[in-house]
């Protein structure tokens, strides 16, 4: 479900008071969706409509101008649901027909206490319709997401089908057995990786020097922690140095951290030793590189799973800005220039642009 077509209708487009030609995606993306729960084991018209407003609304959803990213989950056993995506302590809100109206207001009622990943909203299929609230999840960096563990359900008919904004107008509808589609509802070259597949490979780069037996979770916390930081409504730059290098010479202006925040010891520590002290530097060190993400400049990291550096600038060649091949502004001219040094300062480069498109580059 790349991306979906139109629809025309209306009168004869050349009669003079024949009224508009309407173009409508929405009879496509619902019957895309229908299909989609065919293949999950849960066919229903009247859902299907519903999960494509759902998808519709969740696609750019704020609440008094400020973006919101709500985990949305649908299915018919709320114990079953839990069990497969972590979840704890339900609490009902509210109960309507299975119509787009009820899904507005189970998004307003809950969407803005799903903020932090601290609470994701359920629609449960009932005879009267969506009874609809939210369950408890676990926020802590090192903790799967219940869309990472509705990821790894192996049966097509578990009877969940999750939504989750990932991107401004790029969604994933996700179902157990390796169900999924990603919609995309702007005119995002759909042919471009997707953003969970760009924070993989930055995870991946940011953590090949990292000793086998700790990879796995410092993958686990640097996809967590940027995909947060891609959600939100600011660009952002990555430089990832090679391991042990403790700074580059494009460098000009910035902060560089007098020792490298080892991020690696810090989940160390905890997996070995999991106590409040040692949960509570896992979760500021997220924040930490969260803050700084979105802080103007470059964070700079390192692919032993090292935070390095901040708020840093380097030289734009002056002939850069007359190269007709780079389109953008400032942040785009300071990729290109990240990206010309892959292979001898630097081994990846990532950018997150103001509209919202990521993209990643590595030796």
């Amino acid at each position: 479900m790349r991306h979906a077509g139109c629809l025309m209708n209306g009168s004869d487009p050349a009669g003079l008071g024949s009224p508009p030609l309407v173009l409508s995606f929405r009879h496509l993306l619902t019957d895309a969706v229908s299909t989609f729960l065919d293949e999950a084991r849960m066919s229903c018209e009247q859902t299907a409509d519903a999960i494509g407003e759902l998808i519709v609304t969740l696609s750019r959803y704020r609440e008094e101008g400020a973006p919101l990213f709500p985990m949305a989950f649908v299915g018919d056993d709320l114990g079953q649901m839990l069990e497969h995506l972590g979840g704890h302590d339900p609490i009902a809100i509210g109960i309507g027909p299975r119509s787009r109206a009820t899904i507005q207001r189970a998004l307003k009622q809950c969407a803005p206490l799903g903020q932090g990943r601290w609470w994701a909203l359920y629609l449960l299929r009932v005879p009267e319709g969506f009874a609809y609230g939210v369950f408890r999840t676990d926020p802590f960096p090192l903790a799967e997401t219940p869309l990472e563990r509705l990821r790894r359900v192996e049966d097509r008919g578990a009877g969940v089908v999750g939504v989750l904004q990932l991107a401004d107008n790029i969604l994933e509808l996700r179902s157990g057995g390796g169900l999924c589609r990603h919609v995309y509802l702007s005119g995002a070259r759909v042919e471009s990786a997707s953003p969970p597949e760009v924070m993989d490979e930055l995870a991946d780069v940011v953590t090949a020097g990292v000793t086998t037996h700790s990879r796995e979770r410092a993958r686990g916390f640097f996809r967590r922690v940027l995909f947060e930081v891609m959600q939100g409504s600011h660009g952002a730059l990555v430089a990832v140095l090679p391991r042990e290098r403790a700074g580059s010479s494009l460098f000009v202006d910035g902060i560089i951290l007098p020792r490298p925040l080892d991020i690696v010891a810090l989940l160390e520590r905890y997996h070995v030793d999991p106590t409040d002290s040692a949960g509570t530097a896992v979760r500021a060190a997220a924040q930490l590189l969260r803050g700084m993400m979105a802080t103007d400049g470059i964070t700079v990291l390192r692919a032993d799973g090292c935070i390095v550096g901040y708020n840093i600038f380097v030289r734009h060649p002056e002939t850069l800005a007359s190269q007709p091949s780079v389109v953008g502004g400032a942040r785009r001219r300071t990729f290109e220039v990240l990206c010309a040094a892959l292979g001898t300062e630097l081994t990846a480069a990532f950018i997150r642009s103001q509209d919202g498109d990521v993209s990643c580059k590595r030796v």
